[in-house]
């Protein structure tokens, strides 16, 4: 067939063809019963259509002709054939091996106890189940009409589900082309696979201002139109013309489906497809779902160039963005990264700017700065904004960084007036982190930055030691979290006793961390990086826990003197934990009477609008509140006055001066006082010496725990102990 034949297409006609008899398998080893059946089946119809009869003696024979005949509706299958359970067994031949799940089976049985029907529509996955005997030809018309119709809705859908899936994994392929030559192999590959009955494909390019059309791909019995010429082209450009308002247009013996604009142009794009035969109205469907998703698949490649140019570009600025100079970064060679340096910026106060001025303002704030560095930095420089207020250059080994930095800090002129703008810089030579990737490399320098920032320095360094801090960090964080999954955190327990008696008065539980080596870790090493880590909260929850199980040992030996906790500032803010504490703490055997909640100074005043209700709450359940460090934070006579307390502590900096400084004396006796007047406890921490006892006796002071008394102790030293000073 020529070129020009094949764009020869005559009007669609209807096919007069009768539509196609259903397959059904019969699978039986009585001989005179299956010509019976057979017999029965020649003379019944479903839907018009007649039945096309396979038949078998074996379950073998039958796991053969399957695969051949996957439009095979029913299968009319014998319980017993050459052994007792190879029907049976073929049932699971059919589901799991040749993976055919459309198929209905009916189940037949001249031996109705061999298999219970019960028992066999439990275990397989069978769809009807008839007694030989009971099968008259009504009751098989019945079976054959219900089972078929099912095949038959259930097929389309499965030939649908297979058509959207193949839909499916075509948006994603196109999704991945940037390239319109790629797109067109990438529609015809899918084309190719949805109409099976396919005898070529062409993808044209509708004409536009009275041009010829043009061919953009050909392949099949089209390939021959690769190389039209002037009348082909002019044919073609008559057979692409649409008709349809659907996009999706038939013929006898061809389908030709809109595609959509072509990429900026409005030039059109057409689909001619060559069939054997008509596609099926399933196909139909889908092939209209592929017409749309082609005219927005096609739209999207005409915006690649945009949103490429965007993902590199700050549209603001006009200057790279932070993916193109991650880019540029790892562009450099070896040798330019052991000159290079990277300076960060950051304008501080940019959001406030914007809040005063406006954020017309604050672009010409970014403009300013952006401009100055381009006409200062050298050529070989690159200049990016990396996030809304911060800026990244990369600086060659000539780059006069001095006098870039001054000029930064002269004022600009914007908007008629002169401004001072604060820039904050870090610098990080990166041959002092050469090996590292760029997103790496601009972390560190935004960290450096960030460190600068928190110490108000305008100007910081790289300095490795930082980062080595940063890894270790994060490494004693993964223990943690470790730690608290295995439960490996442990309470010791310094007593709190009487100054007068040296009785025991009650216990500080104090969180401890046991290392592999044998050593042990203080509060004060971990809980920082479990507040920064996030896992505070699981940490007091866990002290809270043990607190209260070790208040029930020793109760139960016949100890009942107060168990003090500590927890954290940043759990005392947290919506919810007071009610969990509680929660917990009314889950237990414990009287709250013998609790007492220990918290900072600088922990419960600076947000004690806050806590002050929960920590009622506590106090009127009967647990204690003990303020911790009293002295040592920023309390004012406001606060203090309505401090929600039931103990002050006075803090061990304060008692291991008692006896060398007359100011630290009046300081302790003045804490004392404030504690009688305000109706609380005073607890003195780190009482070592015996002059530092008899002074606290002295200003009235009459509890305390120190190393003098007992350094903190195991659960059972504890009890120990405790028996001896009750």
């Amino acid at each position: 067939m020529s070129a020009t034949e094949l764009l020869q297409f005559s009007p669609a006609q209807t096919s007069s063809t009768e539509a196609p008899p259903w397959k059904v398998l019969s699978v039986e080893d009585d001989p005179g019963y299956q010509s019976s059946l057979v017999h029965a089946l020649s003379r019944i119809r479903v839907d018009d259509r007649p039945l096309e009869i396979l038949r078998v003696n074996s379950a073998v024979e039958a796991a053969r002709l399957l695969p051949e005949h996957p439009d095979i509706s029913v299968v009319l299958l014998d319980v017993v054939l050459e052994q007792d359970d190879a029907g049976l067994r073929l049932v699971h031949t059919i589901r799991k091996v040749i993976c055919n799940n459309q198929v209905r089976i009916v189940l037949l049985t001249g031996q109705p106890g061999v298999a219970p029907e019960t028992e066999v529509m439990r275990r397989f996955d069978i769809d009807d189940y008839w007694c030989k005997s009971e099968l008259t030809v009504e009751h098989l018309t019945s079976v054959l009409t219900g089972n078929i119709r099912t095949w038959e809705r259930t097929s389309q859908l499965e030939h649908a589900r297979q058509g959207l899936q193949l839909l499916l994994d075509a948006v994603q392929r196109y999704s991945r082309h940037q390239d319109l030559n790629g797109y067109l192999d990438c529609i015809r590959d899918t084309l190719s696979a949805l109409l099976r009955s396919q005898q070529g494909i062409l993808i044209a390019a509708l004409p536009e201002n009275g041009q010829r059309p043009q061919v953009l791909a050909a392949h099949g019995c089209f390939k021959p139109l690769r190389h039209a010429d002037q009348q082909q082209l002019d044919q073609l450009a008559c057979q692409l013309h649409l008709t349809s308002s659907e996009g999706l247009e038939y013929r006898d013996n061809a389908l030709l489906l809109d595609a959509g604009a072509l990429g900026s142009s409005q030039r059109r794009c057409r689909i001619l497809v060559s069939l054997a035969r008509p596609p099926e109205p399933a196909d139909q469907k889908l092939l209209q779902l592929f017409g749309e998703q082609l005219s927005t698949s096609l739209a999207n490649l005409s915006l690649y160039d945009q949103l490429a140019e965007l993902a590199f570009h700050d549209p603001l600025l006009g200057i790279a963005n932070r993916n193109a100079f991650k880019r540029t970064l790892d562009s450099l060679t070896q040798d330019q990264r052991n000159q290079y340096q990277l300076l960060m910026l950051t304008l501080r106060e940019l959001n406030e700017i914007a809040l005063h001025f406006g954020e017309a303002f604050c672009d010409q704030v970014l403009f300013a700065v952006s401009d100055r560095l381009q006409r200062q930095l050298p050529e070989q420089a690159v200049l990016a904004r990396t996030d809304r207020s911060s800026f990244a250059l990369l600086l060659p080994p000539d780059s006069d960084l001095e006098a870039i930095t001054q000029t930064l800090q002269l004022p600009y002129r914007i908007e008629g007036g002169e401004h001072l703008i604060t820039l904050f810089m870090a610098l990080l030579p990166l041959a002092l982190a050469s090996e590292r990737p760029a997103a790496h490399l601009l972390r560190i320098a935004e960290q450096t930055l960030a460190d600068g920032l928190s110490t108000h320095q305008r100007w910081s360094v790289y300095d490795p030691e930082l980062e080595r801090q940063v890894r270790e960090r994060y490494t004693q964080l993964q223990e943690l979290r470790q730690a608290l999954s295995g439960n490996d955190f442990r309470l010791v327990f310094q007593p709190k006793v009487e100054l007068t008696s040296g009785r025991l008065a009650g216990f500080e539980a104090l969180v401890r961390w046991p290392q592999p080596d044998g050593s042990v870790r203080m509060p004060d090493s971990f809980i920082p990086i479990a507040e920064a880590g996030g896992l505070i909260s699981e940490l007091d929850m866990e002290v809270l826990h043990q607190t209260l199980a070790a208040q029930e040992q020793l109760i139960a030996a016949g100890i009942r003197v107060p168990l003090s906790f500590n927890t954290s500032s940043i759990d005392l803010l947290r919506p919810g934990y007071f009610e969990q504490m509680l929660a917990r703490i009314e889950a237990s055997s414990v009287p709250p009477q013998l609790l007492e909640l220990e918290i900072t100074e600088s922990q419960a005043v600076p947000e004690y609008a806050q806590i002050a209700a929960q920590l009622t709450r506590l106090m009127q359940l009967g647990v204690g509140v003990s303020i911790d460090d009293f002295g040592t934070g920023y309390s004012s006579l406001a606060h203090i006055s309505n401090l929600t307390a039931s103990a002050l502590k006075i803090d061990r900096s304060f008692t291991r001066r008692l006896g060398q400084s007359r100011e630290i004396e009046h300081i302790t006796e003045m804490i004392i006082q404030l504690g009688r007047q305000l109706g609380c406890t005073v607890i003195a921490e780190g009482i070592e010496t015996e002059q530092q006892q008899q002074l606290l006796l002295a200003q009235g002071c009459t509890l305390g725990q120190g190393y003098l008394y007992a350094r903190a102790l195991s659960l059972d030293e504890a009890i120990l102990w405790a028996r001896e000073h009750l």
